[in-house]
């Protein structure tokens, strides 16, 4: 493969540095001292720079060696558990915090194509945390939305610009022309944000509010008013013809991410789910 050294030799030295002696990893590997030697010289030419320092009859890792080391151990270590997943048929699993809302109305009517895709990991959902929750490891994946990207520790994945707007059935077309029709019209959930964001004013402290965005959406739906929802949780909706958004939609000053520890960024059941992810976000 292009970029990489023979694989043997990476797999000997791997060893050879794990316990600073080519005999040990000669023994460990049912080869002979000479076959270490010329494989780690192989690697060392390859690489234009020694790995280690040879001193009466001991070897100790270089600068390089050392950071070489560190890599081998992170790949051999995903590759041992991938391989191990496929040979045994054992289930892996990651745990997912996100709000109800984006569960549901995103999330569960996608996740499928996910267990097509890659049967042996296992989703478990928990309920929306905060970054505190995913620093410490009691969830693997936080998909929120927020104002801000969070700080470098936090690997960070853009699912979504936010964007929200008024939505309702169809039958209420003819009567929601402009921003101003909505003061004739019972509304459903928050609109603080988007009167703000447009500039349109009306009685808005007189919403009915719902336990979850998702019972708004149905209540919506049923032609019980309007309702003020993200894009991103409706276009099942939009694109199905039972709701529809007569007034468009505004951007507002957040977005939808998918956030990991950047220690954990490369962790082969965490990198699966968000290609996966970037994929299913397309619009």
């Amino acid at each position: 493969m292009t970029g990489l050294p023979p694989l043997r030799a990476l797999h000997y030295f791997h060893q050879a540095a794990l316990h600073s002696s080519f005999s040990v990893a000669a023994e460990r590997l049912h080869v002979t001292h000479s076959a270490i030697s010329h494989q780690i010289r192989q690697l060392e030419s390859w690489m234009g720079k020694p790995l280690f320092v040879r001193s009466n009859g001991r070897v100790k890792l270089t600068s390089h060696g050392e950071r070489l080391l560190l890599s081998s151990q992170q790949a051999f270590s995903e590759l041992r558990s991938s391989c191990e997943t496929i040979r045994t048929g054992l289930r892996q699993y990651i745990s997912v915090s996100c709000a109800p809302s984006f569960l549901s109305q995103w999330l569960i009517p996608r996740i499928a194509s996910f267990y097509q895709r890659y049967p042996e990991i296992e989703i478990r959902f928990q309920p929306l945390t905060d970054l505190s929750q995913l620093r410490s490891e009691h969830v693997d994946v936080l998909i929120l939305s927020h104002n801000a990207r969070p700080e470098s520790d936090i690997d960070a994945m853009l699912i979504s610009e936010d964007e929200i707007g008024p939505l309702c059935a169809p039958q209420f077309a003819h009567q929601l022309q402009s921003g101003n029709d909505l003061r004739a019209l019972p509304l459903l959930h928050a609109w603080s944000e988007w009167a703000e964001k447009t500039g349109i004013s009306g009685n808005f402290s007189g919403v009915k509010h719902f336990h979850s965005l998702t019972l708004g959406i149905q209540a919506a739906r049923s032609g019980l008013g309007v309702l003020m929802a993200p894009h991103l949780l409706v276009r099942q909706e939009l694109e199905d013809g039972t709701l529809i958004a007569p007034l468009g939609f505004v951007r507002v000053e957040r977005a939808t991410w998918m956030m990991t520890r950047q220690s954990r960024h490369p962790e082969p059941e965490i990198s699966l789910f968000r290609y996966w992810l970037r994929e299913a976000a397309q619009p």
